[in-house]
């Protein structure tokens, strides 16, 4: 009886935790999100003129806030793992709103680049929930709570661009960072305050330290060739995204022959993360019956034709329509690829693949704005389409070759290796 009632308790736990935890990280999204789109139009009002400045100064910064997270996944995985989850939530929520409100204050295109290099340091909420979850939800359970709080994170994604144009053509851009700030701030006090975490500080084992461990799991990960294959084509993905992330705002302030174009591109920005959460949910079903490999390299070729067609865009309308349509297939490429990990990589061994893999998408995420936003300023917006089309179909190539034969799934391969 007594174990019955413990079972209860357990349950109402961790039940109370995730959903806090859901509605902590759905606030901070929606903080973030009220602003990051818009950081191409906000430094025009600072000191940044001219589009082709504008465009260089959103691909800087781009890059060094996906190249600081990048460099930072790591240590905060290490750091977790030695002194707990929950911290590193409630870390990457301050962290990220104080850098939001600073976003307020600054000046010059320069300061804003600090900050989001600072934001790409200290914030990185998504990892940190998916880690807490992982590491406080029972297993039978964690399949639905890992795929609810996705659906936290594209909601976010969608709800805060909408209401973030509106935001700012009412109240400016001051105010708007200053809400979008204490609103993340407001989720870290949150999970501080209310969410538990039954934490025992691992012991050292044979004088190894956390960071030694850390290295010597990341190898064995990568002696694996499929996981290699895979860890590369999300790099390349990434990064193809990447290049034309900068592009997207301004080219639409340029179709649009105004600036005046918050509300159009929060709605568009909105819809596209709507379709994107739909088709995460939609695209395991077309993998299950089609194959993952299969569904991922004709979602690559299809995410080319939709790139392709938007350098061609002639309005802000038919840009808008292609970012939202072909953001029901982009949306599902992610949740595809880190399936197939789940099939090449034990389940003993996924939390540190999946470690790996957020550290190589901030890396292949890092490098693509800088050259985005150069071949912007020379040669214009639609180049910039035409080449990222360029190289999802080489990444769609590449990737169906290399994953040829490699997507058993662990499970039965564990099985055989046994027999």
């Amino acid at each position: 009886m007594s174990l019955t009632s413990n079972e209860a308790i357990m349950k109402r736990s961790w039940k109370r935790n995730f959903y806090i935890l859901w509605v902590a990280e759905l606030v901070a999204i929606i903080g973030f999100q009220a602003i990051q789109p818009f950081l191409p139009y906000y430094i025009q009002q600072l000191d940044v003129e001219s589009l082709d400045e504008a465009l260089l100064w959103a691909g800087y910064m781009g890059t060094a806030g996906g190249l600081a997270m990048a460099l930072s996944a790591p240590v905060w995985g290490a750091v977790a793992d030695r002194w707990g989850r929950k911290p590193m939530v409630v870390r990457s929520m301050l962290g990220g709103g104080l850098t939001v409100l600073g976003l307020a204050y600054a000046s010059s295109a320069e300061q804003v680049l600090v900050l989001r290099t600072l934001q790409g340091l200290l914030a990185g909420t998504v990892t940190a929930c998916i880690t807490l979850v992982s590491t406080s939800t029972p297993r039978a359970h964690q399949a639905f709570a890992l795929g609810l709080m996705q659906g936290a994170f594209m909601l976010g994604g969608a709800v805060g661009p909408f209401f973030g144009g509106i935001a700012i053509e009412r109240f400016g851009y001051h105010y708007s960072l200053l809400g979008g700030g204490l609103l993340v701030l407001l989720a870290g006090v949150v999970v501080w305050v209310f969410v538990h975490e039954d934490f025992t500080r691992p012991q050292r084992r044979g004088g190894q330290s956390t960071w030694r461990g850390f290295y010597e799991d990341s190898r064995q990960l990568l002696r694996g060739r499929a996981y290699r294959i895979l860890l590369l084509c999300l790099v390349l993905m990434q990064f193809s995204f990447g290049v034309v992330i900068p592009i997207v705002p301004l080219f639409l302030q340029q179709l649009s022959g105004s600036a005046d174009i918050l509300s159009q591109a929060g709605s568009i920005f909105a819809l596209a993360g709507l379709a994107g959460a739909l088709a995460s949910v939609f695209t395991g079903k077309v993998s299950e019956r089609y194959g993952a490999r299969r569904t991922l390299v004709v979602g690559l070729l299809i995410t080319a034709l939709f790139f392709a067609g938007q350098g061609m865009a002639t309005s802000v309308v038919m840009l808008g329509a292609l970012i939202v349509v072909g953001s029901l297939v982009t949306g599902g490429l992610r949740p595809v690829l880190f399936g197939l990990v789940a099939q090449v990589v034990p389940e003993d061994a996924r939390g540190k693949a999946f470690g790996l893999m957020t550290s190589a998408s901030a890396l292949g995420w890092a490098l693509g704005p800088g050259l985005g936003g150069n071949i912007g300023a020379v040669w214009g917006f639609p180049p910039v389409f035409f080449g990222t089309a360029v190289l999802f179909i080489f990444v769609a190539l590449w990737s169906g070759w290399a994953l040829q034969g490699i997507s058993q799934p662990a499970a039965a391969a564990d099985s055989k290796g046994k027999g």
